[in-house]
């Protein structure tokens, strides 16, 4: 079983060199490669991870063909690394392999330092649940259950009473009121009528409003109104009969 995986991770090495060899010269970056990259360094963890795994100390140490066949696997592996190192940087530049190894290097720390502090985490929270859960034991041991009715009950009528007190800015606070929504709107129409000028604004959402003023002061530019999307804006004929019916 050993064997078969360290020989799959000597496929893969082998793979991939072979691979990034043949196609080295087609690709624009390292993009183009960057999947066999990963291959080999795939097939070289596997081989470091797997090897000796599940075999005695005597298979382990004691075995010729073993031992023979590992420092074959080890050379086999050195080479291959050496000419995909040599490879990449005469096509991408000297420094490409030393770049690609710190930039995997500082993606494993990233990965481990994740898993860490995900742990430590899970413990934090693990403690705080358990003092949590110690003092709500200790809350309920102490407490009556006639102090607990008593203090709700208080409660109860201190917050009806508080609320009756409260001023509209703590009701909106609280949320015992909402305001409406405003909107920013501007003026689109205006018609004037015997001294009088009746002005249509239009907000987001189409919001309408319609608004009338002296023809001395005019109808101002825009204007915060409520929010009524989805609305309809007045016709010439509804500003007309409401500026005759001022007028009157």
């Amino acid at each position: 079983m050993v064997v078969a995986e360290i020989l799959t991770g000597i496929a893969l090495v082998q793979k991939s060199v072979e691979f990034i060899k043949s196609n080295i010269s087609t690709v624009n970056d390292i993009k183009g490669i960057a999947k066999q990259i990963d291959g080999f360094f795939l097939g070289e963890e596997q081989m470091n991870k797997e090897q000796g795994k599940g075999m005695s100390i005597a298979e382990q140490f004691g075995s010729v063909e073993s031992s023979a066949n590992d420092f074959i696997n080890r050379k086999l592996l050195e080479e291959k690394r050496e000419e995909l190192k040599f490879i990449i940087n005469m096509r991408f530049g000297p420094t490409t392999w030393d770049q690609i190894i710190a930039e995997r290097a500082a993606k494993i720390n990233q990965a481990k330092e994740q898993v860490r502090l995900q742990k430590v985490e899970a413990r934090q929270k693990q403690k705080e649940i358990v003092d949590t859960l110690q003092t709500m034991a200790i809350i309920f041991c102490v407490i009556a259950v006639f102090i607990i009715g008593l203090v709700v009950t208080f409660k109860a009528f201190a917050y009806e009473y508080k609320s009756k007190q409260l001023t509209r800015q703590q009701k909106i606070n609280q949320g015992l009121i909402k305001e409406p929504k405003l909107v920013l709107c501007r003026l689109k129409k205006q018609k004037v009528y015997k001294g009088k000028v009746a002005c249509i604004y239009q907000g987001a959402n189409r919001t309408f409003e319609l608004s009338f003023q002296d023809v001395r002061i005019g109808c101002v530019k825009n204007f915060r109104c409520k929010l009524n999307p989805n609305g309809k804006e007045p016709s010439i004929e509804q500003v007309m009969e409401s500026l005759r019916s001022i007028a009157k």
